[in-house]
């Protein structure tokens, strides 16, 4: 997956999102949220729902806040005994954590 210019995140995984606003490299926070918005179309709409709108089978993202990001870095990781696959060896941090920033990019559901 082609992260464009996003800087490098490395191999160790991180607990909290980079590119949110405030944070290490918070300045990427639209480009991210643009890489992001491709990447989630490609691997996790079909699943998740379009623009992260679930139909009620899977969790709705844009519920999540910012203190759940250790738990969102786990279950993209790690995939989940109910069906969500590992993303660790299709997918590097980087592309993660961008898909992350596309999410809080979103409306939260009314």
């Amino acid at each position: 997956m082609d992260t464009g210019n996003l800087p490098e995140l490395g191999d160790e995984v991180r607990s909290e999102n980079p590119f949110r606003e405030g944070n290490e490299f918070g300045e990427f926070n639209a480009q991210a949220a643009k890489i992001g918005e491709s990447a989630y179309a490609g691997n996790c709409a079909a699943c998740h729902g379009i623009r992260a709108m679930s139909g009620g089978l899977t969790p709705d993202l844009r519920e999540l806040t910012e203190w759940d990001d250790e738990y969102y870095i786990g279950r993209v990781m790690n995939g989940t005994d109910r069906g969500m696959p590992s993303w660790k060896k299709s997918m590097d941090q980087n592309a993660m954590w961008a898909i992350r920033t596309y999410v809080e990019s979103l409306a939260k559901p009314e």
